[in-house]
């Protein structure tokens, strides 16, 4: 008998084994049926017009592992890019809270759900998420940058000074939004000396802020500090000549105020050297017609509109052949003529953001489209400078 039992044992085993694995099979068949009726459930939902319900229920079946992780992330961005920031917010959060997550994974959760709070507009949480990954160096200037945007958004230009003072050491390239933002901070200060210590400030970061050197000779204009006006608006042409027509009306005043008419013209003759855009000519044919003749001006200007023809200098060459023109038919003709071009040059843009395109009648140091700075300048071409 205790033989007969001994020799029972491996077939009761080998039972065992085989209706454990059997269990286990039936336990996967189980989940495999769940499954493939959930999948169904969202393959009915997608055809049925219902997308949002069926993206939700596939999220739900993918359970988080290193299979799956990447699935997660591309469906996070994709929904933040489409502006669903509450279901990328949920993705992300969920990841944050998962206890089986590799710490590096984690960190990009809490990277990806900071950057989804700041699509979302939802700065302060934006702001703590960011300010946690500081430590960690390979998210360190990443957050940063996060944080530069978030304090942009938010017009606390101080603490973006402070961020921006950060990354410049890794980023030169971050001197440009330096300079802009020491100005943003000269705009709110007073009294006037706060605003130029600021504006010289931007331009110790950034040698080249346009901004900076066109607000110091506007400040000084208004305090009668002539030379100095001078001394900064004419520094603008090898800052970037684009902005140069913002210029020309101020320099004149500054000028008279010197009583240098000479000087000005001067000035106007280098810019159109340098084909410092269309200002600079029209201004200068005024100078000639009044110190010269109506032919001399008309003259020049015809040269320079065939060397580069706008607009505007189409409208103000016809205002110079009116004056010359005799009154009749033909003058009334041209009259038409100008006032039709002109409607057409008031009805264009004057600026643009040529980083992204973005156009309009007013000139934003921060694009309003793209935020990017100093990207916004006058338009040159035929309905530009």
């Amino acid at each position: 008998m205790l033989e007969l039992l001994f020799l029972l044992l491996p077939i009761a085993a080998a039972y065992g084994w085989f209706m454990g694995r059997n269990s286990v099979r039936t336990e996967e068949r189980k989940e495999q049926k769940r499954f493939s009726k959930q999948y169904a459930t969202g393959i009915n939902l997608l055809l049925s017009d219902q997308p949002d319900k069926a993206v939700d229920l596939f999220v739900e079946l993918l359970d988080v592992d290193s299979e799956t992780i990447e699935t997660h992330w591309t469906l996070g961005k994709l929904f933040r890019r489409r502006g669903e920031v509450e279901r990328a917010i949920k993705i992300h959060k969920n990841l944050t809270s998962l206890p089986n997550l590799s710490e590096t994974d984690r960190l990009t959760a809490m990277y990806e759900l900071g950057k989804d709070y700041l699509a979302a507009g939802i700065y302060d949480r934006a702001e703590k998420m960011f300010h946690g990954l500081q430590s960690n160096k390979l998210f360190k200037e990443r957050s940063q940058k996060h944080l530069l945007e978030l304090y942009e958004a938010t017009h606390e230009w101080d603490k973006a000074i402070i961020v921006a003072l950060k990354l410049i050491k890794q980023d030169a390239s971050v001197k440009v939004t330096l300079g802009q933002l020491y100005c943003e901070v000269a705009e709110t200060v007073d009294p006037i000396s706060g605003k130029i210590k600021y504006f010289n400030k931007a331009l110790k970061q950034d040698s080249g802020c346009v901004r900076a050197s066109l607000s110091l000779g506007k400040i000084y204009l208004e305090q009668g500090e002539n030379s100095l006006s001078i001394e900064h608006l004419t520094r603008i042409i090898e800052q970037d000549k684009a902005y140069v027509c913002e210029t020309i009306p101020l320099l004149e005043k500054a000028f008279a105020a010197k009583k240098n008419s000479h000087g000005f013209v001067d000035y106007l003759h280098t810019c159109v050297e340098q084909e410092a855009g269309i200002t600079a000519v029209i201004k200068l044919s005024e100078k000639m017609a009044e110190s010269q003749s109506i032919e001399d001006a008309e003259s020049f200007m015809a040269t320079a509109l065939e060397k580069h023809p706008t607009m505007r200098g189409f409208h103000h060459l016809m205002g110079l052949h009116i004056q010359a023109a005799d009154e009749g038919s033909a003058r009334d003709s041209l009259k038409r003529l100008q006032r039709m071009v002109h409607e057409h040059i008031v009805q264009r843009p004057n600026y643009k953001c040529y980083h992204c395109g973005f156009s309009g009648h007013t000139l934003y140091w921060q694009c309003p489209s793209c935020k990017s700075w100093s990207t916004t300048k006058p338009i040159f071409g035929l309905d530009g400078e």
